[in-house]
């Protein structure tokens, strides 16, 4: 077969692009080629890729092609441009093409398969910015053209089928996954290190993902304010904090204003992106971690911190109730209290913590890429027949 893979949303594939769908189309394409020497590979890259960072996908059944015309694609009209990349990928003649963003030209009349994500955009519009909202519209129509549509849980197939009509005999759930490198045990150097590096001081509950809405990090940021006055007196010695780590999305500026306005300027602290030599002893040195969104459709960073050992309380949202089987604290993400309450529930019950301890790494292992990477390609084979 010959296989593409629009690879646009990779901008350092050495590095392995930290986060988002850019993660994802590094990750599936680095476990394709481990795993499949005998399909042709053609790997569509946005011409700002440098020939040193794509080095990492050369091999015999693999071509690199960049976009020529992406830095004036801008100035295009999006008829015009979307024509351009469909006479792009057409001249490969290729078996089937996939789509990883999910934002596939309208005029491609091949075999096509996409990956869906950000499919919150549907039930709630106001936690995106306009420009998310403009470029998602072009994707629904790509789901409905596509010969196969992956979903990244059984929850993301239910909203396909729910809110964009797609069959669900076109629907394959793939699950993501994660980097194994957090079931590597941090020394308590190594968590000192990075607690230093990060200016944390004292204990503290961490949450590492986008800054943004979405992640309902206002609601969390209360809950916290709340959650300290007890946890001064239940434990007068200790000196809580609360991490919000990661790199800063829309509206990040007034999330840390509403730090600000709590009086949480010492005790919220954001740290900004992380680098991926600390991630292990952020997350090892962590007392819980807190992932409570509004929307999800996997989760990635809630398998993190069970690969890390760490206790996890999160939203009790389908796609996390999915993946993390019973090993976490579920909460109402809407409900302040009730975030307060699982937090502290955590921080007090010895055994609680022990168990989740103990099974988080166990049900994290039931992730990982190269599952990803196997079950992706059969979907380019049925597809092709």
């Amino acid at each position: 077969m010959k296989i593409g893979i629009d690879a646009q949303t990779i901008l350092n594939p050495e590095k392995g692009d930290a986060a988002g769908i850019g993660h994802y189309t590094y990750q599936l394409i680095k476990h394709l080629l481990e795993i499949d020497q005998e399909n042709e590979y053609f790997l569509y890259f946005n011409y700002r890729v440098r020939d040193k960072d794509i080095k990492k996908f050369s091999q015999s059944n693999v071509k690199i092609r960049r976009f020529p015309f992406s830095q004036y694609k801008r100035y295009l009209p999006l008829a015009y441009s979307e024509t351009l990349a469909s006479a792009f990928f057409l001249r490969d003649k290729l078996d089937v093409l996939h789509v990883p963003g999910g934002r596939a030209p309208l005029t491609y009349k091949r075999k096509l398969t996409v990956t869906a994500h950000n499919l919150g955009i549907k039930k709630f519009p106001d936690l995106f910015s306009k420009k998310q909202q403009i470029k998602f519209k072009v994707k629904p129509a790509a789901f409905k053209r596509a010969d196969a549509v992956i979903a990244s849980s059984q929850a993301a197939k239910n909203d396909l089928k729910e809110d964009f009509e797609i069959s669900d005999e076109k629907i394959k759930v793939i699950y993501n996954a994660f980097d194994k490198k957090f079931f590597a045990d941090a020394t308590i150097d190594e968590i000192q290190n990075a607690k230093d590096k990060y200016k944390i001081d004292g204990e503290y509950i961490l949450f590492m993902n986008t800054i943004k809405p979405l992640n309902n990090l206002t609601r969390l940021i209360e809950a916290f304010l709340k959650l300290r006055l007890i946890l001064k007196g239940k434990k007068p010695n200790s000196n809580y904090k609360l991490v919000l780590a990661g790199k800063n999305g829309w509206l990040a500026d007034e999330i840390h204003q509403i730090a600000r306005d709590f009086g949480l300027k010492n005790e919220v602290i954001f740290p900004g992106y992380i680098d991926p030599e600390d991630l292990n002893a952020l997350f090892a040195g962590a007392d819980v971690f807190v992932s409570i969104p509004i929307y999800e459709e996997f989760g990635a960073p809630v398998l993190e911190a069970m690969a890390s050992g760490v206790p996890v309380v999160c939203s009790n949202v389908p796609s996390l109730r999915e993946i993390t089987g019973g090993v976490a604290e579920l909460v109402d993400p809407f409900d302040i209290k009730g975030i307060k309450d699982a937090i502290l529930k955590v921080l007090d019950n010895d055994r609680l913590r022990r168990e989740l301890r103990e099974r988080g790494p166990e049900q994290a292992r039931k992730f990982h890429w190269e599952k990803t990477a196997e079950e992706t390609l059969k979907v380019f084979e049925e597809v092709v027949g």
